[in-house]
């Protein structure tokens, strides 16, 4: 445990909410590019849902910075790397979601068990309420959208139902 008159986070919580920094502006990037490409392709709704999705990765952003921050932990802050996902068809974003949001599920809990184990409860707590919670919406919605994706309907009905 880091010397908490000091700073509240400890060396290995800290460099975990770090690299969770670089993550959740990769998945921005990502939604992005998604984005992009539904624009291109000319689906405006689905440009739209991908939209709200990065905004809402930039938001998961700023909590751990905010943390961070009021945590008194220094960093330097992460480079992000280039996201090396390819897709052509329409349906490949809304897999590649699906699999994103696992990845940052998997990421948060090994910060939350990281907390446990050094029993950083205010850690620990922080992750449960704010990023815990969110991944629960951010999986179900992601597989809402993909089974949507995969039924066999017209695809501006099928963008409609994912933005709603």
């Amino acid at each position: 445990m880091a010397n908490r008159k000091l700073c509240l986070i400890s060396p290995k919580i800290g460099d975990l909410l770090v690299k969770q920094l670089e993550h959740e502006m990769k998945n921005y990037n990502l939604y992005r590019s998604f984005a992009s490409f539904f624009a291109i392709e000319g689906y405006s709704a689905l440009e739209e849902y991908y939209q709200k999705r990065a905004t809402e990765e930039k938001l998961h952003h700023d909590w751990c910075f905010q943390y961070l921050t009021d945590g008194d932990y220094k960093f330097k802050y992460p480079s992000i790397s280039e996201n090396m996902e390819t897709f052509s068809e329409l349906i490949d974003p809304f897999k590649l979601t699906v699999d994103r949001e696992i990845l940052t599920t998997e990421m948060i809990y090994k910060i939350y068990e990281a907390a446990l184990e050094e029993k950083d409860f205010m850690t620990a707590c922080w992750l449960s309420e704010k990023l815990i919670k969110e991944q629960i919406e951010e999986e179900n919605t992601s597989r809402m959208a993909l089974t949507i994706m995969e039924e066999s309907a017209d695809i501006y009905n099928k963008a409609d139902q994912v933005l709603d």
